[in-house]
């Protein structure tokens, strides 16, 4: 049954801009505006009528297979467990080593290109939903960015999309979290959806997908990255998997394919409205909390990551987005090229001295790694709204 179109007020004008570049894929964007995620979301409206202690141990108890205690779970998060473990017929985790490998060959590149990609979503109404909650502006958003990178690296993992690995784990944990913050939207009287359409709609999963898959790919090799056919292919199938388990929906996922993923990017960019102060708020904190998040103390530290970190950010977004951001106006000419050699000297001194070159981290980016590593898996989902009333998820 076709999902019915509607057009919230705030994407008129993005919309009527999209439909000039493709038509097709203008409307297959709007036809998400306004739709979250029906399973998880009927999970997280069950999950209410619980004690958020009781909620965690049945999430819990999901997650790591407990039969007894699941089996006293609320019928519609027991539903979303059992379609995230029935496998799609085109996830093959034996194809997708070359995506992991690449990764792990080249993590001082995909580490800082995950982070300016995390900036581009940042630059959609994806920001809006999370500028209500106030954790990103908050002591809680160090630990909110520990986990989004803690879950790129896990997936990145051979085997971790299996069920019990962690990036499976995670990836669902994901999809639960985004539901309860559409269910605490909705029942806080913040958030229009005729204005806005849904909150972390599902379109906005599809462009949060493609931004982590296909624009990835494109960060990273505009950082250095050489990465051959089967390396890319396999990358975006890892993605493609674990934006499913997410809740991204099929048609969204574009089979995995790089090019058509890209094309929808453009027309989702396009439908979006140009960002705002909540959008700036929300991408300036992500960059200001970096050295926090690496476990930076100095001041001086601080201040050379942070200006490192716009910079590159302001390279790879371009100047007119890194304005509408608010970031500092930085010279960024011969930035790129000077990164792309460096990795060229890291590859050659990889092959003629394999020990010294493995010492070389290549980018200070690589602190988030370490720091991610450390964070503590949790099952929890926020019990309110707001992050500072809200207990520690």
């Amino acid at each position: 049954m076709p999902i019915p179109m509607t057009i919230p007020s705030v994407y008129e004008e993005g919309y009527a801009r999209a439909k000039r570049l493709a038509p097709d894929l203008a409307d297959e964007y709007m036809r998400h505006v306004s739709r979250g995620d029906p399973v998880a979301d009927a999970a997280a409206d069950a999950l209410a009528g619980f004690e958020p202690s009781q909620g965690h141990r049945f999430i819990r108890a999901g997650m790591n297979g407990d039969a007894k205690e699941f089996a006293a779970a609320p019928p519609a998060l027991r539903e979303m467990f059992e379609r995230a473990e029935n496998v799609p017929d085109w996830w093959d985790a034996s194809s997708v080593h070359a995506g992991c490998r690449a990764f792990h060959t080249n993590p001082d590149l995909f580490i800082p290109a995950f982070f300016v990609v995390t900036l581009r979503n940042a630059a959609t109404l994806i920001s809006k939903a999370f500028y209500a909650t106030g954790r990103v502006r908050t002591v809680h958003g160090l630990r909110r960015i520990r986990q989004n990178t803690r879950h790129f690296i896990e997936i990145m993992l051979p085997g971790a999309l299996e069920r019990e690995g962690d990036g499976w784990k995670l990836s669902v944990r994901i999809r639960l979290v985004h539901a309860q913050v559409r269910h605490l939207l909705r029942n806080s009287g913040e958030w229009d959806p005729s204005v806005f359409g849904a909150p972390l709609s599902a379109a906005h999963m599809g462009l949060s997908s493609a931004n982590f898959s296909a624009s990835l790919l494109q960060e990273a090799h505009r950082l250095g990255a050489a990465l051959d056919e089967e390396t890319r292919t396999a990358f975006m199938q890892i993605w493609r998997y674990a934006s499913w388990l997410v809740g991204t929906p099929n048609e969204l996922l574009f089979e995995g394919d790089e090019s058509a993923t890209l094309a929808f990017r453009d027309v989702a960019v396009a439908c979006e409205p140009l960002p705002g102060e909540e959008a700036s708020t929300i991408a300036q904190q992500l960059v200001m909390a970096l050295p926090l998040v690496a476990g930076i103390d100095e001041p001086s530290k601080q201040r050379e990551f942070r200006d490192h970190s716009f910079r590159v950010s302001r390279a790879l977004l371009g100047d007119e987005l890194s304005d509408q951001l608010g970031f500092p106006k930085m010279a960024t000419a011969g930035l790129l090229r000077w990164m792309r050699v460096k990795r060229r000297m890291h590859d050659t001194l990889h092959r003629a001295v394999p020990t010294v070159a493995s010492r070389w981290q290549g980018d200070q980016f690589m602190f988030l790694m370490d720091a991610a590593l450390i964070d503590d898996l949790s099952y929890k989902l926020p019990d309110k709204l707001k992050a500072e009333v809200a207990s520690p998820w």
